[in-house]
């Protein structure tokens, strides 16, 4: 993990599912330091895996030589999330409704709409050169 200015956190893995639970732990641990309570550490956990994953094997390919960055930050209303694939990126407007009858029985295609109910804000940005998808979540108390 890299620590930057302005109380950011950066940590760079090859663009492989090996990497999934070690990024699980630094984001458990810094929701935990952060003293969310535990279901919200658990949230916050699941979220970025699943962006993680989205990340490595939609935006980059399964490519291990393309990177995915994870980017912390805390301040005194959160904790927010980046996370950034080498991919051409895609539009969140097209993803198909996982709760559609013909989605239910999917096997893929539930992820964006889970991390959506469990973070409080989710942003994207997209371009040609890759994804960055951006979530938070409030701290305990904070509106």
């Amino acid at each position: 993990m890299t620590y930057l200015t302005n109380g950011k956190y950066s940590v760079t893995f090859p663009s492989s599912p090996d990497y999934l639970e070690e990024a699980e732990a630094i984001t458990s641990k810094i929701a935990k330091e952060a003293r969310f309570e535990a279901s919200a550490v658990d949230d916050i956990s699941i979220a970025v895996t699943e962006l993680f994953n989205n990340a490595v094997h939609h935006g980059n390919k399964n490519n291990i030589s393309k990177k995915v960055v994870l980017t912390y930050r805390l301040d005194e209303k959160g904790l927010t999330v980046s996370i950034k694939d080498e991919g051409k990126g895609f539009e969140p407007e097209e993803l198909r409704d996982p709760l559609a009858p013909e989605n239910l029985l999917a096997e893929s295609g539930r992820g964006i709409y889970l991390v959506k109910h469990l973070m409080d804000d989710v942003r994207f940005n997209i371009t040609e050169s890759g994804s960055e998808i951006t979530v938070f979540k409030a701290l305990p108390g904070v509106k």
